[in-house]
């Protein structure tokens, strides 16, 4: 007789929740402490190479995995040389070719891949295309843009960004905490339940403050660090990074759903994964990135 799996209670899964996030923060808030370049590239590359090997293994069932493989390999090589190549300065925060050429290099070497297999139908296009996203939903969005945070602004030190990258991590995060508190206690209006039937609006509308508490806090706390963003500008990031965290956490939804996958991993109980712990990053990193130098923050 097969034994049936006791589901978690609510308070079961907010208690191993609350673990693993006061365990992620530790870890988080000694690297910062530490201020030493090589552990903030220690930290995200870790969560870049985990993060993408959990998105491959979400596609584990369907075809074209020699693309994916191209896709991931080349997207790691080109996050991992980035965070090097900026520590030791040999190029500028904005400087993008090595993501441009590693683009062109998936796109070549998928279709060159997919020479070798019959056509049955969009199998080929498919694999190609998965390539890309493999490619750019981790090893770029996360860790090539938050290698380049590290660096932002260029005003001397091991990692000038610190402070920007704690910012942006605690509203993105604070996002998940808000969703969650306020859609337990008060959530009723379901938000999209044919991606995530637990987020309601009012969850979502929790997150925003949160992400505004957060971002408020870390700023306040930073002393000058951050005075170069003015209380207008911390305002408008914070409500894009609330904005962007959930729009990233919800498309992690969309392919868990298409991909038929429960988890993308086991790693952290009551979060999941890694993947599940920076899909809202992948979305808000590249969004403060170019929100600064957008408005002219950054130059």
């Amino acid at each position: 007789m097969a034994t049936e799996v006791k589901k978690q209670t609510k308070a079961e899964v907010f208690r191993a929740r609350l673990t693993s996030t006061l365990i992620l923060w530790a870890i988080v808030t000694s690297v910062f402490v530490s201020q030493n370049a090589w552990a903030f590239f220690g930290l995200i590359g870790f969560l870049t190479v985990a993060g993408a090997l959990e998105f491959r293994g979400l596609f584990s069932k369907f075809p074209g995995g020699e693309c994916r493989m191209t896709g991931l390999i080349v997207g790691l090589f080109v996050a991992l040389a980035t965070g090097v190549l900026l520590i030791q300065g040999a190029v500028g925060t904005h400087d993008f070719r090595a993501e441009i050429i590693g683009l062109v290099v998936v796109v070549l070497f998928g279709f060159y891949q997919r020479f070798m297999f019959n056509i049955k139908g969009r199998e080929s296009v498919d694999a190609i295309g998965d390539a890309l996203l493999a490619y750019v939903y981790v090893p770029v969005l996360f860790g090539s843009f938050v290698f380049r945070l590290m660096f932002l602004p260029e005003t001397g030190g091991q990692v000038p960004g610190a402070w920007l990258i704690l910012l942006m991590i605690a509203s993105a995060k604070f996002t998940d905490m808000g969703a969650y508190i306020t859609g337990s206690l008060i959530g009723k209006n379901k938000m999209a339940p044919h991606l995530s039937p637990a987020k309601t609006w009012e969850g979502f509308f929790g997150a925003l403050g949160f992400a505004q508490l957060a971002a408020w806090g870390v700023w306040a706390l930073s002393g000058e660090t951050l005075a170069w963003i003015s209380p207008m500008h911390v305002t408008i990031l914070a409500l894009l990074i609330g904005l962007v965290a959930v729009a990233g956490d919800l498309a992690e939804s969309v392919l868990k759903r298409s991909l038929e996958v429960k988890d993308s991993g086991k790693l952290m109980p009551g979060i999941g994964g890694v993947l599940d712990l920076i899909d809202s990053l992948c979305f808000a990193a590249p969004v403060t990135y170019f929100y600064l130098v957008g408005t002219g923050l950054i130059s």
